[in-house]
């Protein structure tokens, strides 16, 4: 069994997430050890920033365990998924392909959404009109969905 926050060869909980972020973003292009730093940043939009002390270690393991490949461009090291790699996402458990792959971004599929949380809302509704600023939102929500 797994001691708490550590999983022996694949490392901790911080090291597992991670290795497959790193692994979603060289999914479709290679990229620098800095430039997967600023994308993570970007992803977390401005919350964090991986230090180059977790980044370039974890790279590194991950490219000898066969993961990840390294190539130079411009004198810059640039690392690159395998087909290991790919396993790994396609083989988790864990929805890291919805990185990945295309979302349906599909008009029926966006309308169906917001008639989920409609039933949701008519659900709460006792405890939205308990809340003035909710209500507000509420309105203005709807006022925009009558435009359309």
């Amino acid at each position: 069994m797994f001691e708490h926050g550590n999983f022996g060869q694949f490392g901790t909980h911080r090291e597992i997430g991670l290795r497959y972020w790193v692994l979603t973003m060289l999914y479709k292009d290679d990229a620098t050890g800095a430039m997967i730093m600023d994308r993570m940043e970007k992803q977390s939009m401005g919350f964090w920033r991986p230090s180059p002390g977790s980044v370039y270690p974890l790279l590194s393991k991950m490219a000898s365990d066969g993961e990840l490949e390294l190539s130079m461009k411009g004198g810059k090291k640039y690392y690159k998924i395998t087909e290991k790699g790919k396993d790994v996402i396609n083989s988790s458990w864990f929805p890291w392909k919805n990185f990945i792959e295309p979302q349906d971004t599909s008009l029926e599929k966006t309308i169906k959404e917001i008639e989920n949380d409609v039933e949701y809302l008519l659900e709460k509704s006792e405890d939205i009109k308990k809340n003035p600023s909710m209500m507000v939102k509420l309105r203005r929500i709807t006022d925009k969905l009558k435009k359309v």
